[in-house]
């Protein structure tokens, strides 16, 4: 599977976003324009939205955009 390595952006349940990228050892930054900016494959991405949905609790799936 050829799955290139994308930048990502959200602004989204910021606290629970941030929090799931340091348990999986993802870098990110922050900034109060862009929120949280960091870079993974397409595949995590939507990985990490069911996460969020199904284990961490959040109501709605949160809205990460490419940067």
């Amino acid at each position: 599977m050829n799955d290139e390595i994308k930048v990502w952006k959200t602004q989204s349940v910021k606290h629970k976003v941030a929090a799931l990228l340091i348990m999986d050892g993802v870098s990110f930054r922050y900034t109060e324009e862009d929120g949280i900016v960091f870079t993974a494959p397409e595949s995590y991405v939507e990985r990490m939205k069911e996460r969020l949905v199904n284990c961490y609790g959040c109501s709605l799936k949160p809205i990460i955009m490419e940067y």
